[in-house]
């Protein structure tokens, strides 16, 4: 509910936080409530529909489905999803969807909704910590000319496990070319991409401009890449991600495609992709810059250099992960990783995928920080 303030003075100088409310969504919810912790609305939408620059909309645990949007199927042009966003923030008061609890909320398409968001023209715009599973087409859509989006701590999985032959790709994220400034920092995208052959399905399909790529772990991408650099993207940061498993049908984790701009990859871990870590199809880039990362399982870095400046990266190299062998995988890093402390400082990424400081002088490669005292196991009282 909103809040009131009674004090001028504070309205002048933080006019935003006396506005600011808290909506509550709980699957037991009813639309027709107020949103109050003690009243929550029953699906997101609703919540979209109440919140204005400044608020938060809290989902409680539970799973959440496709809430009536229905696909069209692969010849539509029409996006089907359940939270379409139609109001934005402000540069001041960005408006956040929270799940209440990491991984509690789970927003599930049931193969039924196109995507659960439609980011459409929306700006300044959260979106952090749910689980976005079994989508149709894309877990979030983006072909409007939405910017400043933050996506971080979600889990994206599941997207697109269908048999098709639409030439249209299946994506974790999907971004148009009007699109500018997203940030998506500290989120697991994992088997994404149909179920029959193919290699037009990524965790991140991007275009657009001014995109920050961080802190990311991308696994069981086997129907194209974990990131696809379309045509015309400009000024992105690819940095302190981690990359596993190979597409065993294409080469690479990461694929340019046409033309891009402004291009930083950095302090990565790409671990055994197909024959080389970063591949190239009708590419032609400038500015360019891959330096810091670690690759296993290959020597190759990228299948063609031209344009880019490919510097003290470390080949061939094994992370030494916790558990890349079985699920559930872990991707921290064990004692006497050379990927530990082997990173350079990168602009914005002060802490690592568990939201843990990475100290200045011993950053790590990848989106897990190495830990002489592992603090996470000290809190938790585990040996």
């Amino acid at each position: 509910m909103r809040i009131s303030c009674c004090l001028a003075p504070v309205l002048i100088l933080v006019p935003y936080l006396c506005r600011a409310a808290t909506y509550y969504v709980s699957p037991d919810g009813s639309d027709s409530n107020s949103g109050a912790l003690s009243a929550p609305f029953h699906t997101v939408m609703r919540g979209a529909q109440a919140a204005a620059p400044g608020d938060t909309v809290i989902v409680r645990d539970g799973t959440y489905g496709h809430e009536n949007a229905v696909t069209g199927g692969d010849a539509a042009d029409s996006n089907a999803s359940p939270v379409v966003l139609t109001r934005s923030g402000t540069q001041q008061a960005w408006i956040t969807f929270r799940a209440e609890h990491r991984w509690g909320a789970v927003l599930d398409c049931e193969m039924t909704c196109d995507s659960y968001f439609d980011l459409s023209n929306a700006s300044y715009i959260i979106i952090q910590d749910f689980v976005i599973k079994n989508a149709y087409r894309e877990g979030i859509n983006s072909n409007g000319s939405a910017h400043d989006i933050n996506i971080r701590g979600n889990q994206i999985e599941y997207i697109g496990n269908r048999s098709t032959s639409s030439p249209d790709g299946l994506d974790g994220l999907y971004t148009g070319p009007a699109c500018h400034d997203f940030t998506i920092d500290g989120n697991i995208f994992h088997d994404i991409g149909r179920t029959n052959l193919n290699w037009l399905d990524h965790a991140l399909y991007l275009r657009g401009s001014n995109f920050t790529i961080i802190n990311n772990i991308f696994y069981n991408l086997t129907r194209g890449w974990a990131i696809q650099l379309a045509d015309g993207l400009a000024n992105i940061v690819i940095a302190n991600n981690t990359f596993a498993f190979p597409n065993p049908n294409r080469d690479g984790q990461i694929m340019m495609w046409n033309t891009q701009s402004g291009v930083t990859i950095r302090n990565n871990i790409f671990y055994s992709p197909h024959n080389v870590a970063i591949t190239r199809f009708q590419s032609s880039v400038s500015a360019c810059s891959i330096d810091h990362n670690l690759v296993f399982g290959t020597s190759t870095m990228i299948s063609d250099a031209g344009g880019c400046t490919v510097s003290d990266n470390l080949m061939n190299t094994d992370p030494k992960f916790a558990n890349a062998s079985s699920p559930p995988y872990d991707f921290h890093l064990l004692q006497g990783s050379p990927a530990a402390a082997a990173g350079v400082p990168v602009p914005g990424v002060t802490a690592d995928f568990d939201g843990l400081i990475r100290p200045s002088d011993e950053i790590s490669i990848g989106a897990l920080q190495y830990l002489a005292v592992d603090w996470r196991k000290v809190l938790l009282g585990v040996r």
